[in-house]
């Protein structure tokens, strides 16, 4: 259905990239796959002539592939941006900006959505890829752009170990049936601090069953908090509840996220029609540094794990 509609309104559709007539013009290509599924299409991309890729997050399953990725993109002359919008999201750019204005400010990122336990599975099984390479790689990507954090930089990684920040649970793999039945584990909430090399602090915390509301909460030295920016503001809750109640089955992050998307796309395509950089839009090497600490903070955090048991 939604290709005939897409169709009736001019629009191409098509089963392959390689299916469609190789680019002569400057052409941007979008790619929102699935996650396993971006290095073979980001490929395809880049033979069709592709100028510009703009990648969703996490671009590629691991490091390793997304550095072939942007070592192919680099010897075409391909640039290529990641759909990370909390890095231009306006709840966290006022929580940066005032950062900037208190002396050893300490930001703390709490990221929600909000999945019902028994939906879980297949949250787990669709985003097989785990917590700290899909959702929480918003806040990670974060971490790489505005606080210099990288896998070298990191001093100290501290994993708050109380359940009701951080819980990892085995669930059932929808589809599957004794005795051939499979379980995923992974994350249903983390939360953590890390300290870089030259003493910059921030935290992090991501909640699968949180609810709607996320924030960017700034303490002072003392660990005062100096203001908490949450999103969606009050009035943007109202007009989600509306599209919400008009989609039931959409998950509601999708409408929380939208706009921002949309920001984003934009400030990408404007920059290269005018021939610049698009300030704060995370590129393919912040995400390569933001995939190396999901793997490390996945690790490190299953260590710790393991200790407590």
């Amino acid at each position: 259905k939604l290709v005939e509609q897409l169709e009736a309104a001019g629009v191409t559709c098509t089963d392959s990239i390689a299916k469609t007539p190789q680019f002569t013009k400057d052409t941007m290509c979008l790619i929102a796959g699935r996650t396993p599924d971006n290095p073979k299409l980001f490929r395809e991309c880049v033979d069709q002539g592709a100028k510009i890729i703009y990648l969703e997050k996490p671009g590629a399953p691991s490091v390793d592939s997304l550095q072939e990725m942007a070592d192919l993109a680099k010897s075409k002359g391909v640039k290529v941006y990641l759909g990370y919008n909390k890095n231009v999201t306006p709840y966290v750019q006022k929580a940066l900006k005032l950062s900037k204005t208190i002396d050893n400010s300490h930001i703390t990122f709490c990221h929600n959505n909000s999945y019902a336990t028994n939906e879980l599975n297949e949250c787990f099984t669709r985003n097989s890829e785990g917590m700290l390479k899909n959702m929480a790689i918003h806040e990670l990507a974060l971490l790489v752009s505005f606080f210099g954090v990288t896998v070298d930089t990191v001093q100290d990684f501290s994993l708050n170990t109380n359940s009701l920040f951080t819980e990892k649970l085995s669930v059932w793999v929808p589809g599957t049936v004794v005795p051939d039945d499979k379980y995923i584990s992974d994350f249903s909430r983390i939360g953590f601090a890390v300290t870089t090399k030259s003493g910059t602090s921030v935290s992090v915390m991501a909640d699968r069953c949180g609810g709607n509301v996320s924030f960017a909460a700034v303490k002072d030295g003392n660990g005062v908090l100096a203001e908490k920016f949450e999103f969606p503001d009050e009035e943007t809750q109202k007009k989600v509840e509306a599209l919400c109640a008009k989609d039931p089955e959409m998950m509601p992050y999708f409408f929380v996220q939208s706009d921002d998307y949309l920001v984003l796309k934009n400030l990408v395509i404007d920059s290269f029609l005018k021939g610049e950089e698009p300030e704060n839009v995370a590129t393919i090497q912040v995400g390569i540094e933001a995939l190396k600490l999901a793997e490390h903070f996945t690790e490190e955090a299953g260590k710790i794990l393991d200790k407590e048991m």
